[in-house]
């Protein structure tokens, strides 16, 4: 059975510790006053303040519309990280740190605070976004090791993202250029319009649609949204092909149902 205990935070915000039975952690979130039981993804926020990660002072917002936020980097990583998941995870939602996992270690307490918090339906996924030289690190392969057991002990999944995957092409360059169009309203008319030719046909070329700027903007818009979709991993042009289903490669992040690729 599931107890969540209210602890006092700051005006607005309250923690809450989340206790299942018989575990070797325990897991604080930082939630609205308002947040319900179960603790619900979209009224969970981060649980320490933004802090930057090295001398040059690296931070970040990226603006997710379709979240209704900004979002807190604390490094280019994260910063890289957050508009792939934007872009391409089809997700229920995310959260940036979303709570503290607390427990003894060989005789020390430990406290660490993933990056983020990613769910598709029931299924949530815990992600440590690292350089890949320090997740390579014997120590801290050992230590992730732990945590992914503690964390699964609560029945969450958890991965180590490394640069070299998050930065990889092209999918990164076609996150970047899809991410213009997050701001593009597609009128109903306009929707309706695309949906009955792909209706038709299941597949076409992005040219199909180059009689307009507009046009262009609107399906990379439905892109955006999940509604279509693009091969990540071939550049994007006129002559990529636009789909209703899946196409190319599918890499983390991507919803556990699409279970071809890595």
């Amino acid at each position: 059975m599931r107890e969540v205990q209210v602890l006092s935070l700051a005006p607005g915000q309250q923690l809450q510790q989340l206790i299942e039975g018989p575990r070797r952690s325990k897991l604080t979130f930082a939630a609205s006053e308002e947040c319900s039981v179960p603790i619900r993804l979209d009224r969970l926020r981060r649980v320490r303040e933004p802090v930057s990660r090295s001398k040059s002072g690296v931070q970040g917002k990226v603006a997710d519309v379709l979240g209704g936020r900004s979002r807190h980097a604390e490094s280019q990583n994260e910063l890289k990280a957050f508009q792939v998941l934007m872009a391409t995870a089809r997700s229920d939602g995310w959260q940036e740190q979303p709570f503290f996992l607390e427990y003894h270690h060989e005789g020390t307490k430990h406290r660490y605070t993933p990056d983020v918090l990613v769910a598709w339906g029931e299924h949530q996924e815990i992600v440590e976004i690292k350089e890949d030289a320090e997740a390579d690190l014997p120590e801290n392969q050992t230590r992730f090791e732990l945590i992914r057991d503690l964390l699964a002990e609560h029945g969450l999944c958890f991965r180590v993202w490394k640069k070299s995957e998050i930065c990889a092409e092209s999918r990164m360059a076609n996150v970047a250029r899809i991410l213009r169009y997050r701001s593009v309203q597609v009128p109903a008319a306009e929707h309706e319009r695309i949906r009955r030719i792909f209706s038709v046909t299941p597949e076409l070329r992005l040219r199909a649609f180059s009689e307009t700027a507009m046009a262009v903007q609107n399906v990379l818009r439905l892109v955006l949204d999940g509604k279509l979709h693009i091969d990540w991993w071939e550049p994007l042009g006129l002559d990529s092909r636009i789909s209703t289903s899946p196409i190319g490669r599918q890499v983390w992040p991507f919803p556990p149902s699409e279970t071809t690729g890595g």
